[in-house]
């Protein structure tokens, strides 16, 4: 394991500034134009860039790196415009000697992969076709150094570029890849064989062939009464089968729901039938019973007339005594008035029941009346409208058909060019050799991405992102997606922050892979510019609530890789070890800035 222990920034007078650095977390903060950007500078001249950024008016001459190596020092000094790096080195596997910026045979970028673990020259893919590039710490460096326009930047931070449009290199992904797993998925030797891509040329061709064949047939069996008519014409069939469909089965629906009316009408109207017939039921079984009580009293009324006629004894048979005369009273009066009511009742119930037996006849016709008009709408249904919904689902299936049969041929013929197209692929291939196909995409998201989702939440929770409800990385921005929404429709502030937590969620995936790690990370003001909806500083517009939550992460995360933050101000927390490094930008107190004896 590797870090950077000491910055050191020698100037033409002899003035010698330096910078002590922790293995962990490293804090440079204060005051605009001290010097604190020039640190990322420094490291990223030792990366080997080919430009630097120091003013003139600095002179500064030599940029050196002391690095400590599992206990033993390393160091790295070039000169301004100078290709050349000189290292002094006590590490076993990297010898002393100049070295050259680019990708020459002694490169500094040797020195780097070696300090990462990686001890050979590594082949990557340069494209998805099978081209290959050396494996340098400039393919993806640009992911370890974030200075403060890349760490606002609203591309992904796997870009090499940071303008709006910069896309992700296929390097850049197949670097990753290789630091994660220790493959670079290069092509085989075979597919260099002349024999064996003759052999795979002859085996595409004769598929081609075959597959030629195989779609002549089906085009004759699926084409069998191939439709005269053009598809567009078929489509306009099929919509006026369609809604000629719709229309028949709306009028065959409202035919069903007036059936369900007229059956309704139906059992209401047998319903008052049956009540009236109840009525009819009742009133003669009374009629009998008055007829009966007319019998009873006609007969009473005889035998009163016949109890008038009888002789009347005058003395008894038994002992001639003579017996008590009494007149009994007749019943025949009462016995009329009686009948006379009983008749009353009679014709008013004759009356009743022949309004019942009316009322009979009406509902009765009505009923019939009811079942013929529901005998004719399902005579409707049957005899019409079910026949034509038949007939336009028959058309329909025909219309359908034939324009399957179209697509069918469609289909052949564009899978026939296809197949051409292909076999004419396969020669090219076969003379260029490019028959090698990578897909970096699946392969960087099988490796990274169910990571990098963890990783980003938990370090979006650490640092107490506003509102957060969850996110993810996205697998075609290569970018972070929170909320829903991706970084790049975000604020300035949101952006470095959240390129800051994707910077550190690829190292912490490195970690845990566990294969070649890059070590260092320097992430320059991530939090310059952020500010939560409600706050209220107007000097700087920055967020303590999210700004001590990331900082507060600092320094409590134990990490396995050296970590920089360059900042203008920090937020009042408990730094405990941290090493903070503060340009005061003022002569009474402490550090005025990076460069020793430089005043604006």
């Amino acid at each position: 394991m590797y870090y950077i222990k000491k910055i050191v920034l020698s100037t033409g007078d002899g003035t010698v500034s330096s910078v002590d650095l922790d293995s962990g977390l490293n804090i440079i903060y204060g005051e605009s134009n001290t010097g604190k950007s020039l640190i990322l500078d420094c490291i990223d001249y030792l990366f080997g860039a080919k430009r630097h950024r120091f003013d003139a008016k600095l002179d500064i001459k030599y940029v050196t790196l002391i690095l400590d190596v599992d206990g033993k020092n390393l160091t790295m000094s070039r000169k301004l415009d100078s290709n050349d790096i000189e290292v002094s080195s006590l590490v076993e596997n990297i010898e002393s000697g100049t070295y050259k910026i680019g990708n020459t045979k002694k490169s500094i970028n040797s020195v780097w992969l070696r300090l990462m673990g990686i001890d050979e020259n590594v082949e990557i893919l340069m494209t998805l076709g099978g081209r290959t590039q050396r494996l340098t710490l400039r393919t993806f460096s640009h992911t370890m150094l974030l200075d403060e326009t890349r760490i606002q930047s609203q591309t992904s931070i796997l870009s090499q570029g940071v303008g709006p449009n910069q896309k992700v290199a296929t390097s850049v992904l197949t670097s990753f890849i290789y630091l994660a797993t220790g493959n670079n998925y290069l092509p085989d030797e075979a597919s260099k064989d002349p024999k064996i891509k003759k052999a795979k040329k002859d085996a595409v061709k004769t598929f081609v062939d075959r597959s030629m064949r195989v779609l002549e047939t089906k085009k004759v069996s699926e084409l069998e009464n191939f439709s005269q008519e053009s598809p567009w014409e078929l489509q306009s069939k099929i919509d006026a089968a369609i809604d000629e469909i719709g229309a028949a089965e709306g009028a065959m629906k409202k035919a069903a729901e007036k059936m369900c009316e007229l059956a309704d009408q139906i059992y209401e109207i047998e319903g008052q039938m049956a009540e009236s017939r109840m009525l009819a039921n009742r009133n003669k079984a009374l009629l009998t019973q008055y007829e009966s009580d007319i019998k009873r009293l006609t007969f009473i009324v005889e035998g009163d007339i016949q109890h008038g006629k009888t002789p009347v004894l005058k003395v008894c048979p038994f002992c001639n005594g003579e017996l008590e005369k009494k007149q009994s009273e007749s019943c025949v009066d009462a016995a009329v008035a009686e009948v006379d009511k009983i008749e009353i009742q009679i014709r008013d119930l004759r009356s009743v029941q022949q309004s019942i037996e009316k009322e009979l006849e009406e509902l009765n016709e009505k009923k019939s009346a009811v079942i013929e008009e529901r005998r004719q709408i399902d005579s409707v249904i049957r005899g019409e409208l079910r026949p034509q919904i038949t007939r336009l689902r028959s058309h329909l299936q025909d219309y359908t058909l034939a324009l399957k049969q179209y697509k069918a041929k469609e289909l052949i013929e564009s899978f026939s060019d296809v197949l051409v197209k292909e076999l004419e692929v396969s020669e090219i291939e076969a003379e260029s050799g490019m028959d090698f196909k990578f897909d970096a995409n699946r392969k960087f998201n099988e490796v990274f991405l169910e990571d990098l989702d963890e990783e980003l939440k938990e370090l979006l929770k650490a640092s107490n992102y506003i509102n957060f409800a969850g996110a993810r990385f996205d697998d075609e921005e290569y970018d972070v997606v929170i909320n829903g929404n991706l970084k790049k429709n975000q604020g300035q502030g949101y952006r470095a922050l959240l390129n800051s937590i994707l910077a550190m969620a690829f190292q912490n995936v490195l970690q845990k892979k566990n294969k070649y790690r890059p070590g260092l990370l320097v992430l320059d003001s991530p939090i310059l510019s952020l500010k939560e909806k409600g706050d209220h500083d107007e000097e700087n517009g920055i967020s303590d609530t999210m700004k001590k939550a990331l900082f507060k992460y600092f320094v409590n995360c134990q990490r396995a890789y050296q970590l920089i933050i360059i900042e203008n101000d920090i937020p009042e927390i408990d730094y405990k070890k941290t090493n903070r490094i503060h340009f005061t930008k003022d002569e009474n107190n402490g550090r005025y800035g990076l460069i020793e004896n430089y005043r604006e």
